[in-house]
């Protein structure tokens, strides 16, 4: 039985596809710990899967350009030897690497202490930590051929994004009851990701305009997050519609059964997860994302009609709110990407990852 560190700390897009992991290679024996950042929604998001135990905080700065390059550095040092001293306590035999800053830092770390490492890069255009680590990989896990073709000469297996094995199983009428909603109301999901978006919560609210003939029949669960949701929630009211703001929210699996729509940022992580549950998606990439990977992505995974996508910039009136209206009013398209959300799975990736890792532990 052997040990495999995994660093997927910063966002859920990293974390949720490393705790999927983690799940397929103690199914086959070995032991699992997470190196994540010290930011609250990593220990919130494992403790939401029962890892709060296992997770172990590195000091984390992201890069902020050649003016902030001393602080990096220094922030990067440390890391790198908090992050090596653990994998040596606890006699790690592998590293996998989600990306982000914490794995760039781990990865580092095992390569200067002879721990094999491998990574898994979830977006369509490789992060700053996959091209500068994958040569010394012993393999890279992408979530899309787009990514592969990115990496040129280093040994990459399109394996897709892990989704969590939860993800998937609950029925709508289930769903609504967990998150306890209206049985008989169609559900608008909009999703900011882990640490919310204020450009698609504000594109939101400027669209409810364009859905008032729908509010009779619709509710709507907006994750907002954490720092946005009191405005938020603020934003709908008066509005009559019937609507659940929320911060976070650890039940996401009813979130994606009980959705008619959701309205999401294209982060790989809730691309996979869409795919995985099979849900009509408008997309909205966040415009600041590095390399415009989120235009990327999104443009990747609704290539063959899986889900809208609509720049921001694009949204300074009620267009948002338009198209969630047509798309509730065309239930034969809705099927169709159902459909097509389905032949963007890829429900082994979890599995093909764990099996490759767990020969070297």
């Amino acid at each position: 039985m052997g040990q495999l560190a995994i660093a997927c700390g910063g966002t859920g897009g990293h974390l949720f596809p490393g705790i999927a992991v983690a799940e397929a290679v103690r199914k086959r024996g070995h032991e699992v710990s997470f190196l994540i950042s010290p930011k609250a929604v990593d220990r919130r998001a494992l403790a939401g899967a029962g890892e709060e135990r296992n997770g172990v905080e590195i000091p984390a700065v992201g890069w902020s350009g050649w003016l902030g390059a001393g602080q990096f550095a220094v922030h990067f040092l440390s890391a790198v030897q908090k992050a090596g001293s653990e994998m040596k306590r606890k006699k790690v035999g592998a590293l996998l690497g989600m990306g982000g800053f914490v794995s760039g830092a781990a990865s580092v770390a095992a390569r200067w202490g002879k721990i094999p490492y491998f990574l898994h890069d979830s977006n369509a255009i490789p992060g700053r930590a996959t091209q500068l680590l994958a040569k010394g990989a012993r393999k890279v896990f992408v979530g899309f051929p787009q990514c592969e073709a990115a990496l040129g000469d280093v040994k990459v297996t399109v394996s897709g994004t892990p989704v969590r094995s939860r993800l998937g199983g609950l029925g709508k009428e289930e769903a609504l009851r967990k998150l306890g909603l209206h049985p008989n109301r169609h559900l608008i999901a909009v999703l900011g990701g882990s640490q919310g978006a204020r450009g698609l919560n504000e594109a939101m609210l400027r669209g409810l305009g364009a859905l008032k003939s729908e509010s009779p029949r619709i509710q709507i669960l907006h994750l907002a997050g954490e720092a946005h949701a009191e405005k938020v929630r603020q934003g709908y009211e008066g509005s009559g519609f019937e609507v659940v703001v929320m911060g976070f929210c650890d039940q996401m699996e009813a979130v994606y059964g009980a959705a008619e729509v959701v309205v999401a940022r294209a982060g790989a992580g809730t691309l996979a997860e869409l795919a995985a549950c099979r849900v009509p998606a408008i997309l909205v990439p966040f415009p600041a994302a590095a390399g415009d990977h989120q235009m990327a992505n999104a443009r990747a995974y609704a290539q063959e009609g899986a889900a809208e996508v609509i720049a921001e910039n694009y949204l300074n009136g009620t267009e948002l709110g338009q198209r969630i209206a047509r798309m509730l009013g065309d239930r034969v398209r809705c099927d169709r990407m159902k459909i097509w959300a389905q032949a963007q799975d890829r429900p082994n990736a979890a599995e093909t990852i764990a099996e490759v890792i767990s020969h070297e532990l």
